[in-house]
């Protein structure tokens, strides 16, 4: 016997309230799945894992009417992040998976809305794995009736991002950290003392052999190009990170605004830390206006400037 009926059996028996009894029992032979769906790239938290790809359902199966997603990004070991919708008035449970996993997730039908009184919902706080690949990925959901009958799929693009926005602050001797309050483009820039300009551009002060920093110090770079060409990564953060003793001198710190994306401005703040310190802030609001002109070297507005000993 196939593994995916057994599966799906033991889930219409164990849920109370989705399939009477006796229907249950005539229908099914064997248990549920013991398979946690550890090695599925999504977990949905209290559902019932099923190993194998989902059944690709008919228009005899109850429908989909909507997926809501809190966002549309992945992160690798990221929870909380919910799917929702709801479901045509026959529907008792929905199929939620990844397209191409190894498996997929059953959720019971939950009571309607109030705005859609006549149709049941659905819900369930998705994770995912510390081994998803960065990419885009289809997250597929069908709705299931009492008879185990499969609809038609509802489907959401979902991107998985290398970079968590739980992802802590770098550790270093001097830290310079931009953070902004949207999926806007922004840029931090950082000038050292000996003139070497860090940016998206030039992600390194090290310059080729045989040079070396005036002073000896160490170098510093940049960690990320958040939301480059407005490919959202739901970072929104940048960071120059010197892990050793930076050099001695003035530093300027500018923010450019490569493209606001869409939105109407775009809040910002500027944070130095040396030596565990903070040492200087700043604030303020990317416009339209500042978008305008060449985003290299030289570019942006100053935030701060502040001296290392």
């Amino acid at each position: 016997m196939e593994r995916r009926p057994l599966a799906l059996c033991g889930w219409m028996t164990l849920v109370a309230g989705v399939v009477a009894a006796n229907a249950a029992t005539t229908a099914c032979t064997g248990g549920a799945t013991s398979d946690p769906g550890l090695d599925a790239y999504l977990r949905v938290a209290g559902a019932q894992f099923v190993s194998g790809p989902m059944p690709s359902g008919s228009s005899k199966g109850p429908s989909v009417l909507a997926i809501d997603l809190v966002n549309n990004r992945m992160w690798p070991s990221y929870a909380g992040d919910s799917v929702s919708g709801v479901l045509s008035p026959s529907a008792t449970a929905a199929a939620i998976g990844l397209q191409g996993d190894v498996g997929y997730w059953i959720v019971v039908a939950g009571p309607a809305g109030v705005t859609t009184p006549n149709d049941p919902s659905f819900g369930g706080a998705m994770s995912f794995s510390s081994g998803i690949v960065a990419g885009t990925y289809t997250l597929v959901v069908r709705a299931m009736d009492t008879n185990g009958n499969f609809g038609e799929p509802g489907t959401q693009t979902l991107t998985a991002l290398a970079a968590s926005p739980l992802e802590p602050v770098p550790t270093g001797d001097l830290v310079v950290t931009l953070t902004w309050t949207n999926d806007s483009n922004l840029d931090l820039h950082v000038v050292t003392p000996s003139g070497a300009e860090l940016y998206w551009g030039n992600q390194s002060t090290e310059p080729p052999p045989p040079a070396v920093e005036p002073d000896g110090g160490s170098y510093g770079t940049i960690d990320y190009d958040s939301n480059a060409n407005c490919d959202d990564d739901g970072l929104d953060r940048e960071d120059a990170v010197w892990k050793g003793q930076p050099p001695s001198g003035q530093y300027i710190v500018r923010v450019d605004a490569a493209s606001l994306c869409g939105n109407p401005d775009a809040y910002w703040t500027v944070t130095v830390t040396l030596e565990g310190k903070v040492v200087g802030e700043a604030e303020g609001t990317a416009v339209e206006a500042d978008t305008l002109g060449d985003h290299g070297l030289g570019a942006g507005v100053t935030a701060l400037t502040f001296d290392v000993p």
